[in-house]
C-alpha cells in the first residue's frame, strides 16, 4: 500500500467521525457525565491495612510435627490461610467483639422522606398480613417470627463483611496484607486489627484443640498399648517355657545346628564310600574262593605275611623234592615226607586265606553299620533341625509382636509426654509485622483515575458507534459505490442546496437564477459527462429515473436541461411520470394538455404543437404530463411513444425524459426502449444499496443502455466526502467568497 493510499484511509475514518461527530458526541457526553456525577456523588471509601507474616515452620519447644501433621511450606498451605482468613466463622467473631449488628456502617439509616414512610406502611402491612396467615397454621413447636428475620440481617451482615475483607500476599515472601474497606477510616483500621487477632487467636485454638484431642487420644492409646505388651510378652514366655527354650535363638545357635549338619552329612559320605570298598573287596573274595589258584591275586592275601612265609616255605619244599627226587622215587620216604610237608602248607595256607576272607566280610559289616548309624544320626539332626526352625520362626513372630507393642508404648509414651507440654504453650507462627493506621485518604472515588477513565470510555464508544452506524448504514454514499456495487458509470453528484434558503426566485432552477453556484457547476459537470458517455454517439434522448421515489429525479432532469440549453443546444424536457408529475410545476405551467394526450390522439402532427409550452428560458422547451390516464403503462408502451419521440428528435438536440421511480411502477422500464440512455438519480446516504441494485436490473433487464448514476443531495461540508472537490465554489456572482454554513437543513421542496 502506497502513502497516498493510507492517507486516504486515514482521511476517511476522520471524515465518518465527523460525519457521526453528534453520535460521538453524544455517547460522550453520557458516560463523561454518568462518570463525573458518580465521581461527585460517590460515598468516600477508606481501606486499611495490616500486615502478616505466617513463618515456614511452627515454633515449639518440642517437636510434635507427627501429632500436629501441618506441612506449613507447601503453596496449598498458605492458600487455606487466605481462605480461613476470609471465612464467616472469623467474620462473626469479629462482628461480635466489635457489636457491628446496629452498626450505621453495614445498615445506615435511611432519611424520612414521603416515599420512604410509603413503602415503610406498605411494608408494615404485607408483614400483618403474613403474620395473619402464618397464625392460621401456628403450633407450639413454631419459632418466634423474629428469629427468622434476626437470621436474615445476620446472614447479610456477614456476607457483607466478607466482601469487605481482601488479602493481599506479597510475592516471594510470607507476608501478607490484610485489608478492609469501609467509609469510615477509624473503623476500618480497628476492624482490621480485631480481625487480625482474632485469626492469630482462632489458629493458635485450632492448635491446642488439636494438641488436647491429641493428648486424649494418646492416654486411651497408651493403656491399650500396655495391655497389648503384657499380653504378647506373656504369651512369649508361655511358649518358652512350653517349648524348653531357655535361650533365645541367635545367629550362633543357627550356625551350630548349620555345622553339625554339615558335619554328619560329610561323615555319612565317607561312611557309604568306605562300605562301598568294603563291599567290594569282599565279594570278589568271594568270587575267587571257588578258584584256589586266583586267591593269590586278592590284594589282602598278598599283604599277608603268614601266606607269604609259607609260600616261601613251599618253594623251598619244591626245591628239596626236586633235589631228592634225583635220588629217590616218587614213594620214597623222604618224598613222602617232603610232599607231606608241602600238603600240611597249603592246608595252613588255605586256613590263612579263610581267615583273610571273613576278615573282609567283617570289615565289610562294620562300614555297612557305621553307615546305617550315621544315615540315622543324619535323618534326626535334619528333624531336630527343622523342628528348631519351626520354633524359631514362631518364637520370632512372638518375639517380635512382644517388642513392637512395646516400643509402640515407649513412643506413645514419649508423644503423650510432649503433648501435654504443648498444652500450656501460647505460641504460633503467625504474627503481626504492622498493625493497622487510621488511613488518611480514601481508596475510591479516584477521581483523576475514574475522568481519564471516563474521557477514554466515551470516547471509545463513541467512536466505536460511529463507526457501527456507518458500518451498518446500507445506502450509497460515494463515487466508490456507484463503481463497486452497482458496476455502472458515475456522472456526478449534485451537492445539497436549501430551497428555502436561496436567496433566487425560483431555487427549483438554481442552474437559470444562480448559475454561478456550486449546484449550478455540478449539473453542468453531469451534462459533461452524459456528452462524453459514449464514445461512438452523443445520446439524444435521455431518460431520466430513480430506483424509489423522492430521490431528486425531476429537479436533476430539469437543471440538466437548462444546463444543455445553456450550451447552446436545443432542449426539450418531456414529463412521463403520470403519476405524480411535477415538471409542470417547477416552470409554472398547465398540464391540461401534454404527453398523455399525445398518446391518445390520432392527429399527432397537429397537436404536437399545442402540446409544446415555452419555458421562460432560452432554447428550453417543455411537455407536461397532461392529465393522468387510468392505465400509464399501457398507453406509455404504445407505438405512438416512439412516433413522438422521432417527431421530437427531428426539432431538439437533446430530449430529457422525466419518469416515475424503477422500482414503483413499470413506465420507465417501458419507456427505456425508446431512450438512447438511462441516468439513473440516487439519493445519496438515503436510498439503500439494495433497491438501487433492484431498480438497475429491471432496466438492464430491457437490454437498455445505462449511461450512468448520480448521486444527489450530497453533503459537501469540511467533514463530507466531497469537501476536497467543491470548496474552490464558494464564491458569489461578483467574485466576492461567501461563508456558507456547514450545517444544512434538508428541506423535501427539492426533490421530485
Amino acid at each position: 500500500m502506497t502513502n497516498d493510499e493510507q492517507t486516504i484511509d486515514i482521511r476517511n475514518y476522520f471524515q465518518i467521525m465527523m460525519k457521526r461527530r453528534w453520535s460521538i458526541f453524544s455517547v460522550f457526553s453520557i458516560i463523561f457525565i454518568s462518570v463525573l456525577l458518580y465521581t461527585i456523588t460517590a460515598t468516600p471509601i477508606y481501606q486499611s491495612t495490616a500486615r502478616l507474616v505466617i513463618e515456614k515452620e511452627n515454633p515449639n519447644v518440642v517437636s510434635i510435627q507427627e501429632v500436629m501433621s501441618v506441612d506449613a511450606s507447601t503453596s496449598d498451605y498458605y492458600q487455606t490461610q487466605y481462605k480461613i482468613i476470609e471465612s464467616r466463622t472469623i467474620a462473626r467473631e469479629v462482628i461480635k467483639r466489635l457489636n457491628l449488628m446496629d452498626n450505621e456502617e453495614f445498615f445506615p439509616k435511611t432519611k424520612e422522606t414521603f416515599l420512604t414512610k410509603i413503602k415503610k406502611n406498605i411494608n408494615q402491612i404485607k408483614t400483618s398480613v403474613q403474620n395473619s396467615l402464618l397464625s392460621l397454621f401456628k403450633t407450639n413447636n413454631q419459632r418466634n417470627e423474629q428469629e427468622p428475620e434476626k437470621e436474615d440481617r445476620e446472614f447479610r451482615l456477614v456476607s457483607m463483611f466478607v466482601g469487605r475483607i481482601n488479602v493481599a500476599p506479597i510475592r516471594n515472601s510470607r507476608l501478607l496484607d490484610l485489608q478492609f474497606n469501609a467509609k469510615n477510616p477509624e473503623l476500618a483500621a480497628l476492624i482490621v486489627n480485631t480481625l487480625a487477632d482474632v485469626y492469630i487467636e482462632k489458629n493458635l485454638e485450632t492448635k491446642l484443640q488439636a494438641a488436647k484431642k491429641a493428648v486424649s487420644w494418646l492416654h486411651e492409646r497408651v493403656d491399650e498399648e500396655r495391655k497389648k505388651v503384657a499380653i504378647a510378652e506373656h504369651k512369649l514366655l508361655a511358649y518358652k517355657e512350653r517349648q524348653g527354650i531357655f535361650t533365645d535363638f541367635s545367629s550362633d545357635v543357627e550356625k551350630i545346628t548349620a555345622q553339625k549338619l554339615a558335619k554328619l552329612n560329610a561323615q555319612v559320605i565317607d561312611a557309604e564310600a568306605h562300605r562301598v570298598e568294603t563291599e567290594t573287596r569282599y565279594k570278589q573274595a568271594l568270587a575267587l574262593k571257588k578258584n584256589p589258584d586266583m586267591l593269590d591275586s586278592i590284594p589282602e592275601v598278598l599283604r599277608n605275611d603268614l601266606i607269604r612265609e609259607i609260600k616261601q616255605m613251599e618253594v623251598n619244599l619244591y626245591k628239596r623234592i626236586s633235589e631228592l627226587s634225583k635220588k629217590y622215587g616218587r614213594n620214597h620216604p623222604k618224598m613222602i615226607a617232603v610232599q607231606s610237608e608241602i600238603d600240611s602248607l597249603k592246608e595252613r595256607k588255605l586256613k590263612e586265606i579263610q581267615r583273610v576272607i571273613n576278615s573282609l566280610r567283617n570289615e565289610y559289616q562294620v562300614a555297612l553299620a557305621k553307615e546305617k548309624t550315621l544315615l540315622k544320626a543324619l535323618t534326626k539332626q535334619k528333624q531336630e533341625t527343622l523342628e528348631l526352625n519351626q520354633k524359631s520362626i514362631e518364637y520370632g513372630a512372638l518375639r517380635r509382636e512382644a517388642e513392637s507393642a512395646r516400643h509402640m508404648y515407649e513412643l506413645l509414651i514419649k508423644r503423650f509426654k510432649e503433648t501435654s507440654l504443648t498444652e500450656d504453650m501460647k505460641t504460633g507462627n503467625i504474627r503481626i509485622v504492622d498493625s493497622a493506621e487510621v488511613p488518611k485518604y480514601p481508596i475510591r472515588p479516584r477521581k483523576k483515575l475514574n475522568l481519564f477513565l471516563g474521557i477514554f470510555l466515551g470516547l471509545s464508544m463513541g467512536i466505536a458507534i460511529a463507526f457501527t452506524f456507518e458500518y451498518l448504514d446500507n445506502t450509497l454514499k460515494n463515487p466508490e459505490d456507484i463503481r463497486d456495487y452497482l458496476n455502472v458509470p458515475y456522472l456526478g453528484p449534485v451537492p445539497t442546496f436549501d430551497l428555502d434558503r436561496e436567496n433566487v426566485e425560483k431555487p427549483e432552477l438554481i442552474t437559470h437564477y444562480s448559475p454561478k453556484s456550486t449546484a449550478s457547476e455540478s449539473y453542468r459537470g453531469i451534462r459533461t459527462s452524459l456528452l462524453f458517455s459514449s464514445a461512438d454517439k452523443v445520446p439524444k434522448i435521455i431518460l431520466v429515473t430513480s430506483a424509489g421515489p423522492s430521490e431528486g429525479k425531476t429537479l436533476t432532469s430539469t437543471n440538466l436541461a437548462i444546463t444543455m440549453s445553456q450550451a447552446g443546444s436545443r432542449v426539450i424536457i418531456v414529463d412521463c411520470d403520470m403519476r405524480k408529475p411535477k415538471v409542470h410545476k417547477m416552470f409554472n405551467l398547465s398540464r391540461d394538455m401534454g404527453m398523455s394526450s399525445l398518446l391518445v390522439s390520432d392527429d399527432l402532427e397537429s397537436l404536437l404543437n399545442d402540446v409544446i409550452l415555452e419555458s421562460g428560458i432560452p432554447n428550453l422547451d417543455v411537455i407536461p404530463c397532461g392529465p393522468i390516464p387510468p392505465n400509464p403503462s399501457e398507453i406509455i408502451g404504445s407505438q405512438k411513444m416512439n412516433r413522438i419521440m422521432e417527431a421530437l428528435g427531428n426539432r431538439y438536440d437533446r430530449i430529457i425524459v422525466d419518469s416515475p421511480p424503477v422500482t414503483a411502477v413499470t413506465d420507465s422500464t417501458v419507456l427505456a426502449k425508446f431512450v438512447d440512455g438511462v441516468m439513473l438519480v440516487v439519493h445519496a446516504g438515503v436510498t439503500p444499496k439494495q433497491i438501487v441494485k433492484t431498480g438497475l436490473e429491471q432496466i438492464q433487464s430491457v437490454d437498455a443502455n445505462i449511461l450512468g448514476a448520480v448521486l444527489n443531495d450530497v453533503d459537501t461540508g469540511k467533514e463530507s466526502y466531497y469537501y476536497y472537490q467543491y470548496y474552490y465554489y464558494y464564491y458569489g456572482e461578483d467574485g466576492d467568497r461567501k461563508q456558507k454554513s456547514r450545517r444544512k437543513k434538508r428541506s423535501s421542496k427539492r426533490y421530485g
